[in-house]
């Protein structure tokens, strides 16, 4: 005889004997994760979480692209060169984009819009930078 045969010792039922731990439950189904979001997907969240929480940022930019353009305007006078107008087609490509971003709102079209201005803009300070180099 052993000690799990006595009734009234331990975890025992009415019959004797000891009762087996209960059957683990059963683990959750694993939940299926949403699609794997890109590099394009995150951009356009950010951009269209900014532009919905910072509505004037638009306002700003496009002020910002006019004050370059000045510059390049002023920058005519004070080189007496034609040069310094380089620049300025690719803002004024920068500032239609934002134009076009203004009531945009579906997440491509923003990104899209909002990627043109940045390209331009880059590319209008790349061509300032090399207008400086023609012009020492």
């Amino acid at each position: 005889m052993t000690a799990d045969s006595f009734p009234g010792t331990g975890d025992t039922v009415a019959g004797g004997g000891v009762q087996a731990p209960p059957p683990p439950a059963p683990a959750p189904a694993p939940v299926a994760a949403g699609p794997v979001l890109g590099f394009r997907e995150l951009s356009e969240r950010v951009i269209a979480s900014v532009f919905d929480r910072y509505p004037w940022l638009n306002r700003v930019l496009m002020g910002m692209l006019a004050v370059f353009t000045g510059t390049c305007v002023v920058a005519v006078v004070a080189r007496l060169s034609p040069l310094p107008l380089l620049p300025v087609p690719l803002f004024l490509v920068g500032g239609y984009g934002l134009w076009q971003a203004r009531g945009v709102t579906a997440r491509r079209q923003l990104f899209n819009w909002v990627l043109l201005f940045a390209v331009a803009t880059m590319a209008g300070f790349w061509l300032i930078s090399v207008v400086g180099r023609w012009v020492e």
